[in-house]
């Protein structure tokens, strides 16, 4: 015979913002425990979460084609830079971090370059930094 199911849907948003503020399985159990004397095992609240979709970590790199789309487009036609996409995509409501942000861009084969005075910059100071031999004098390097 199997368990009677705990409803815990009276209870979901509660759950949902303890556990968006970092709060574990387990004391979110205990809460629940202490504060509405519903006994419920850590295992439970993680399945829960499971069923209800709620995950902490946002899944937007591997297959949300339409974000790769937006940053081609903000890299290449806006030529922006990662922190002005960064702030771009997160006002469109794209949870991305400056990391994956970066990750994503190499993957889709999205390289920053420098801008042309940080260029120059590189190229005189490399430059500067080759080393010439000294003129002969009497057949030997001075």
């Amino acid at each position: 015979m199997p368990r009677q199911q705990i409803n815990l849907e009276p209870y979901r948003d509660e759950i949902i913002a303890l556990f968006y503020h970092g709060i574990s399985s387990d004391s979110i159990s205990r809460s629940l425990e202490h504060c509405h004397n519903i006994h419920v095992k850590e295992r439970t609240i993680q399945s829960r979460l499971r069923k209800w979709g709620v995950r902490k970590r946002h899944r937007t790199t591997t297959g949300d084609e339409a974000l790769h789309a937006r940053i081609r487009m903000l890299f290449i036609q806006d030529r922006l830079t990662d922190k002005a996409m960064l702030d771009m995509l997160q006002q469109e409501g794209y949870g991305i971090s400056e990391r994956t942000l970066r990750r994503l861009r190499c993957k889709l084969g999205l390289h920053a370059r420098a801008s042309e005075p940080e260029h120059h910059q590189e190229q005189e100071q490399m430059q500067k930094q080759i080393i010439f031999p000294r003129p002969r004098t009497g057949g030997q390097l001075v």
